[in-house]
């Protein structure tokens, strides 16, 4: 969305969202924001076509009009935020510059930066903490997306061997934190694998994925073409010195190409955040 507008437009939309229980006549819109008025029909206009304003020629947002000016607003703020722990602004000259610098940003490559931002005021407030449940996790982590490295590997094996469900997902992770509540999203790619059965060349995904909790074998559910299983029931450590947030998880997986070619297996995930 924040593609489709100039970071003047964002400033218009802003100023209208800012007023909308109490909407100004376009002249006085207009000297409010410092432009003619010619100027500001103008961009009414665009909001108008965009299904932003309820009226042509008015100031009256419009509830898709709200809903997009209310996400630029949490944009907004959250580049704000990350700026002021960056470099020192204040003001207009900061409200201004995180406009800018949110249009010129992917959405990507913002929540990375959110959520590199909040990890590192998390890590700030751990100190000399080091172990750190899953259900308390979910609680302390702001609300937000967070990506992790991963790998996963045989189990049973003296030396690392990385298991075929490695390739099964694409990389990285994604912790989803929400109310209280954490999930991790293993997104589902297809892999090729040699088959025991007269070598031949399989291709499948991971068609079924249970985590081991305490001994427990708990299903994982499937959601965006993605496994998804809760963080709560897991214990997560913290390495100060290193800023690495660990934690891992014992897994069974089965294949789609069938349990003759490929049988359950098990393995274990190591998720990094940092």
């Amino acid at each position: 969305m924040t593609r489709d507008l100039a970071e003047e437009k964002i400033k218009y939309l802003l100023f209208l969202y800012e007023r909308k229980d109490q909407p100004l006549s376009v002249t006085a819109a207009a000297k409010a924001c410092g432009v003619a008025k010619s100027t500001f029909s103008r961009t009414l206009g665009a909001f108008f076509e965009m299904g932003y304003v309820a009226e042509p020629g008015k100031t009256m947002l419009s509830p898709d009009g709200e809903k997009a000016a209310r996400a630029l607003r949490q944009e907004v703020d959250q580049m704000k935020e990350w700026l002021q722990s960056e470099i020192f602004l204040q003001g207009d000259l900061l409200e201004a510059e995180a406009r800018r610098t949110v249009c010129a940003l992917s959405t990507d490559t913002r929540k990375k930066l959110y959520s590199r931002h909040r990890l590192s005021i998390f890590f700030a407030s751990l100190k000399s903490v080091t172990e750190i449940p899953g259900d308390r996790l979910c609680f302390q982590l702001p609300d937000g997306e967070y990506e992790f490295a991963f790998s996963i590997y045989k189990s049973g094996k003296e030396e690392a061997q990385l298991s075929m469900a490695d390739q099964g997902f694409f990389h990285p992770g994604l912790l989803r934190i929400q109310e209280g509540k954490g999930e991790v999203f293993l997104k589902i790619r297809e892999v090729e694998q040699d088959s025991r059965v007269r070598g031949m060349r399989m291709r499948g995904q991971v068609d079924s994925l249970s985590c081991l909790i305490h001994g427990v074998s708990r299903p994982c559910g499937r959601r965006e073409d993605a496994f998804v299983f809760p963080i709560q029931p897991l214990d997560f450590f913290y390495r100060e010195e290193e800023r690495i947030l660990q934690a891992s998880v014992e897994m069974e997986f089965t294949c789609s190409v069938g349990p003759m070619h490929m049988p359950k297996s098990r393995a274990r995930m190591i998720m990094i955040f940092k």
